[in-house]
């Protein structure tokens, strides 16, 4: 039997897409809100939390090289995503700033080991902290970086005819495929997925979703990808951040 969610999107999708609006400040919660009991637990244990491994890389690497120009951790994550002249830039970039200006090493690679793990442990450090891009609003929402990240969660695309929006927005705490269906925030990224069986960021789950949706997918590292991320952590308000999550 089909669920509630996939006979929507059967019987009328193009007239439910615009009964879609934004999610009530008072409703929003996390995708730790849509999880088993069984992987809340394991997320808020760090002796279990899976993710805690990479932490540990980021703490060293912190450590070693970044300490002496960032004494507090805790500030650099909420930062980030962010919108600059020339895009929106996330923190990935930052890091990757600092690796080639700073330390004069070569970029560290998406979904590498060390980025990974310095995502984590400045996420985590932050842990409990809302991101800065819900206290820059409406300012940000003049932004061309907002605007474009903004038209890629509504639009349509794909064999599925899906958007961000149609899921995340108008079905959300449904089921679809056997999953319960969350409202999109990545504020536990990065994130341990078991079905990953390791860490993985916030653009390799959005990518992900362009899969399942049968559109095209933007390469590593695609301007849209960082446009939707900024449109998603404005999108998410004040929610704190609470990385490194564990999801299914």
């Amino acid at each position: 039997m089909k669920s509630r969610a996939a006979l929507l999107l059967l019987i009328a999708p193009h007239a439910f897409a615009q009964a879609i609006s934004p999610i009530p400040a008072a409703q929003l919660n996390s995708g730790t809100h849509f999880q088993s009991q069984t992987l809340r637990t394991q997320q808020a244990d760090d002796a279990q939390n899976p993710g805690m491994l990479w932490v540990d890389i980021g703490k060293q690497q912190f450590a070693a090289d970044c300490v002496r120009c960032h004494a507090d951790a805790r500030t650099l994550a909420p930062a980030f995503p962010r919108a600059q002249r020339e895009g929106a830039v996330n923190l990935d970039d930052a890091v990757n700033a600092c690796v080639e200006t700073k330390l004069h090493r070569p970029r560290l690679h998406a979904e590498s080991q060390s980025l990974l793990g310095f995502n984590a442990y400045l996420m985590h450090a932050a842990r409990g902290i809302a991101r800065k891009s819900a206290e820059t609003a409406p300012s940000l929402e003049s932004t061309a970086a907002w605007r474009t990240g903004r038209s890629i969660w509504f639009a349509r695309q794909g064999k599925q005819d899906l958007s961000c929006a149609l899921c995340h927005d108008g079905l959300w705490g449904k089921t679809l495929r056997n999953q319960t269906i969350s409202q999109g925030h990545t504020v536990g990224y990065p994130t341990y997925r078991t079905e990953w069986q390791t860490l993985g960021s916030a653009e390799r789950r959005i990518r992900a979703c362009f899969f399942g949706m049968e559109a095209d997918v933007p390469p590593v590292g695609a301007a849209t990808l960082r446009a939707l991320e900024l449109y998603g952590a404005w999108r998410g308000g004040a929610l704190p951040i609470e990385a490194p999550a564990v999801r299914r």
